[in-house]
């Protein structure tokens, strides 16, 4: 099939639908990550979800160096510490939203040359890939469960605000000592002797290092090596770090995968779109929830009295706009896959041509 066979497929009626779909529950869910924000600041500082602390409560805090946490050496007020983090949330929203490949022209290209085009814009690879984890997940979560038993809950005896917190504020703290950490500092290593401007650009988006090069060299294989490793650790960890806290076992393999979608965001599009993905499947799939327990005494754990607002999540990051994620992704890996070995194989046929055909012949 040739290219332009190709182009009239890609933006044809059906591929004209399946976008108009897609853009619909992609607003839908940008909507709710917006009112996150102050769904958040107002479920912190509203007292409500807690009787034992409140925003001002000073908590101890630590940082991940790869599976090592590193207590700082003083506390913070819990409701500040939010604030802050909320701020950073934002910001990197912001700065995904104003690079050179925009939503609004991402959007347009899928009109035009196929729905694959809305994966060029980071600013909607964030949700697309927060849908995507939620609902891969959910089946890896379902098979690890049905083997190994229920995942646990290590947060069953902790105070729901610093439950609150600690979901808040784990996706920066985790990103970066496991995805920056583990995969970006072998970035910066394997850029030693380039312009200072590289490799710094590399421990911010880790793909910099082979930017150019030919595709398998040895410098991608470190890194793919690198994320993989730090996608086992990361799985590991959340079975061992916590002590007593910790979850059971059926919960490595859903960290693993997590840990390895996380690690490929992140080298292939940059930390701020990896630490945004984390927020979307630790604070925004649950930021509902507590705001439930906090205004209508709904215990943020409920599966049985749920909050609405915590409904209209679940179903969208789980059965819609998860699930479109899920089959856009799997569209996009498959159509290069396919392109790649077609690319593959009109070379192989080059490579045998005779002169006279205008291939080569080696020898």
């Amino acid at each position: 099939m040739n290219l332009e066979a190709e182009q009239t497929i890609d933006v044809g009626t059906a591929s004209r639908f399946a976008t108009s779909i897609v853009i619909v529950l992609l607003v839908f869910t940008l909507a709710l990550a917006v009112l996150s924000f102050p769904v958040g600041i107002y479920t912190v500082f509203s007292g409500g979800l807690s009787s034992q602390v409140g925003y001002g409560s000073l908590v101890g805090t630590f940082l991940w160096i790869g599976p090592i946490p590193a207590v700082l050496p003083f506390a913070v007020p819990l409701g500040g510490f939010f604030v802050v983090f909320t701020a950073v949330y934002a910001g990197l929203f912001l700065l995904a939203l104003l690079q050179p490949l925009g939503p609004l022209r991402a959007l347009r290209g899928a009109f035009k040359t196929g729905i694959g085009a809305l994966m060029g814009s980071p600013f909607l690879v964030t949700f697309i890939a927060v849908g995507f984890l939620n609902f891969s997940g959910l089946i890896v979560l379902a098979v690890s469960q049905a083997v190994a038993g229920p995942v646990g809950n290590p947060f069953a005896n902790v105070d729901p605000l610093l439950e609150f917190g600690s979901l808040s504020f784990a996706p920066l703290r985790e990103e970066i000592g496991f995805r920056f950490v583990l995969i970006g500092l072998v970035a910066f290593v394997l850029s030693i002797g380039r312009p200072m401007r590289q490799a710094l650009k590399s421990l911010w988006r880790p793909s910099a290092v082979y930017d150019g090069l030919v595709a398998g060299g040895v410098a991608s294989i470190i890194i793919w090596v690198a994320t993989g490793a730090s996608a086992v650790t990361f799985g590991v960890c959340h079975v061992t770090c916590g002590g007593s806290n910790s979850w059971n076992l059926s919960q490595l393999p859903f960290a693993t995968w997590a840990g390895l979608v996380l690690g490929y965001i992140y080298v292939k599009y940059g930390l701020h779109v990896a630490i945004l993905t984390h927020w979307g499947v630790d604070y925004l799939g649950h930021v509902y929830s507590y705001f439930g327990q906090a205004v209508h005494g709904i215990p943020a754990n409920s599966t049985t009295t749920e909050f609405f607002g915590q409904y209209l999540v679940d179903i969208d990051m789980l059965e819609f706009f998860g699930l479109a994620s899920f089959l856009l992704v799997v569209y996009v890996a498959t159509k290069k896959l396919t392109a790649r070995r077609g690319q593959r194989a009109a070379d192989a046929a080059l490579v045998h041509k005779g002169p006279e055909e205008g291939g080569l012949v080696a020898g």
